[in-house]
């Protein structure tokens, strides 16, 4: 086995131990508001009851859609606990190539530009590691807030986690169906992901070779392409 049968070994390995989390749902107590969170852990469903009123007060609806986004989040983070206990995935037999990819460490003319241009990118990001840890300080005690353009409904997001719904109450006891708190419940997430996207966003730009890195590390079929050039 050469050396780049080797390094692929090792990415099929890295890629078999990688456990992504999975979509969770979750409810309140009463079993009325069902929150679906994504891989990612955001709120991309919400349901309520058509019948939500004879199990909860409108004063109720909002504790209700915060307590079933938290039972979301907690059965991703156990799915994913067990997961890490199970055993890695087999890795399967690699794919045979045409032929061995030059060796980017060193060519006839001297070191290979693809592995110097790689170097430089990771010396860059560990240069970048202040700015980003400073954003992640100040995203851990960011407040965002998303409100509905007809003020029904107002959610109050601390760092990446919901920490607050307030609902219109007089609307609730008035007129909302179910389905209608649901979708104002996820558009106003909706405007606050929006907020915290723009944020991010622009600290990312702040750390280009951090985010490239990143990248690379996300996705080993990349950081090999990079490497070899295939």
């Amino acid at each position: 086995m050469d050396q780049w049968d080797e390094l692929r070994r090792l990415q099929r390995e890295a890629a078999s131990l990688v456990r992504e989390p999975r979509p969770a749902i979750g409810t309140d107590d009463t079993g009325t508001v069902e929150v679906r969170v994504d891989g990612t852990g955001l709120i991309d469903a919400v349901e309520v009851h058509r019948d939500w009123r004879r199990r909860l007060s409108p004063e109720r609806v909002g504790p209700a859609v915060l307590a079933a986004a938290g039972d979301a989040l907690s059965k991703q983070a156990t799915a994913l606990a067990e997961d890490a206990l199970r055993p890695p995935r087999p890795s399967w037999p690699p794919v045979e190539a045409p032929g061995p990819p030059p060796s980017p460490h060193v060519s006839q003319d001297g070191p290979d530009p693809r592995l110097h241009e790689l170097m430089l990118t990771v010396t860059d990001a560990i240069g970048e590691l202040h700015v980003y840890a400073e954003h992640m300080g100040a995203v851990a005690n960011r407040t965002t807030i998303g409100r509905t353009h007809s003020g029904r409904v107002t959610v109050t997001f601390t760092g990446r986690q919901l920490t607050a719904v307030e609902v219109d109450s007089r609307w609730l006891a008035a007129e909302a169906g179910g389905q209608q708190v649901a979708d104002e419940v996820q558009a106003a997430c909706r405007e606050a992901y929006r907020t915290i996207a723009a944020e991010d966003e622009a600290a990312a730009a702040r750390t280009p070779h951090l985010s490239a890195v990143r990248d690379m590390a996300r996705d080993p079929q990349e950081f090999l392409r990079r490497l070899t050039g295939n």
